[in-house]
């Protein structure tokens, strides 16, 4: 990868998660057996989540990991320092998400409202960027009785507005929150049923909501009635005679407008595909094989700010497509791969991606690194 020092830097490789703790044996988890989506580096507890908080002038990111811990990093200086860490209880932390000033975060804890505090809940906590310093919002299924968010862990959290929010949990289940300004917290609004497994992705075009999950298959909400399941896509689904549906786990979804063309919604899975969506009818209009599952990916722009799609790979290695066509290059053009085995890559899937300002990226892996990255050349797009 030495072919790609002249239009790629990599400006960090971080510890960002402490070694996994011994675990008895006797422990039985089934989701962990679902198309290895959880088959994580037994020797580092993953970086499931990162994402980045910009504030007047400075950059700081945040990571979620397996030990229990979300951690806030320093840019400042390109030293790339941890300024602070915060246990969550012991759970895994599974997302983290900066919107609206507010830090969000979904994790698992054990439950402080159930006889003998021995049972693992999904919870979510928001603090306010603004005063880090004061006690973060809880998300309370009953604000009283029943003290928590889901009944397992929150492993997707989407932010819609600032005002409102949607959580997906292991179990399947998708909960849409509203901000009460009246009791400054976040209360319950609908709770959606229908994945027979772990959410994977959550995101909204205009009354649309799309979920995907490691139960191989996407869904499209109606939130303008109540949460009305409109369709499903598994792969069975057809579009123009050809099956359009995903094999395997559905990763990740990702919505994406593309100016004169309307909204689409990217979803990746550990068949290996990346597949393009009608944003507003699921109809499949472009799929792209990675030879790899495919576990995370993120918009970004290159040099001549054309759209770029940064992708994750199970493998450790990460990839950059070009979006749109250009006099160079057709739509989704493979651009380079980045790959673990010239220590441009991780040791173990590619659990997060984030985009940052100034061609910047940066990647969670299962081998518990974040590593920091910027395009500083031409891509040839």
């Amino acid at each position: 990868n030495c072919q790609y020092a002249h239009i790629m830097k990599m400006h960090a490789s971080l510890d960002a998660s402490n070694p996994p703790q011994p675990q008895n044996s006797t422990n039985n988890n089934n989701y962990h057996n679902n198309n290895n989506f959880h088959q994580d580096n037994k020797a580092a507890n993953p970086v499931s989540s990162v994402t980045l908080w910009e504030n007047q002038g400075s950059i700081k990111i945040f990571t979620a990991s397996h030990d229990g811990y979300w951690r806030l990093w320093n840019t400042s200086g390109s030293q790339f320092q941890k300024e602070f860490e915060h246990n969550m209880g012991g759970g895994k932390v599974e997302c983290v998400e900066v919107a609206s000033n507010f830090l969000f975060c979904g994790f698992e804890a054990l439950s402080r409202s159930l006889p003998g505090g021995q049972c693992k809940v999904g919870m979510i906590h928001a603090w306010n960027l603004a005063r880090p310093n004061e006690p973060p919002l809880e998300f309370h299924i009953h604000p009283t009785l029943i003290a928590y968010a889901h009944a397992s862990c929150v492993t997707q959290i989407e932010v819609v507005g600032g005002d409102k929010l949607i959580s997906g949990c292991r179990g399947g289940v998708i909960r849409l929150w509203n901000y009460d300004a009246a009791s400054s917290k976040f209360v319950l609004g609908q709770t959606l049923h229908g994945h027979a497994s772990e959410i994977t992705g959550l995101a909204v075009v205009d009354n649309l909501l799309w979920s995907a999950s490691i139960d191989a298959s996407i869904r499209l909400w109606d939130l303008t009635k109540q949460g009305e399941c409109q369709y499903l896509i598994t792969k069975d689904t057809q579009t123009n005679g050809q099956p359009a549906g995903h094999s395997g786990a559905v990763t990740h979804l990702l919505k994406m407008e593309m100016p004169g063309a309307g909204t689409f919604v990217l979803s990746s899975s550990l068949d290996g595909t990346i597949k393009a969506w009608n944003g507003s009818n699921g109809e499949c209009v472009a799929s792209e094989d990675h030879w790899s599952g495919v576990v995370n990916m993120a918009l970004s722009t290159d040099m001549q700010n054309n759209q770029i799609l940064i992708i994750g790979l199970d493998n450790g290695a990460v990839m950059i497509r070009n979006l749109v066509q250009t006099a160079k290059a057709p739509a989704f053009s493979l651009i380079l791969t980045l790959t673990p085995q010239f220590f441009w890559g991780h040791n173990g899937a590619v659990r997060a991606v984030a985009a940052g300002p100034g061609h910047t990226f940066y990647t969670g892996g299962a081998d518990g690194k974040l590593l920091v990255y910027q395009i500083t050349g031409d891509l040839g797009i």
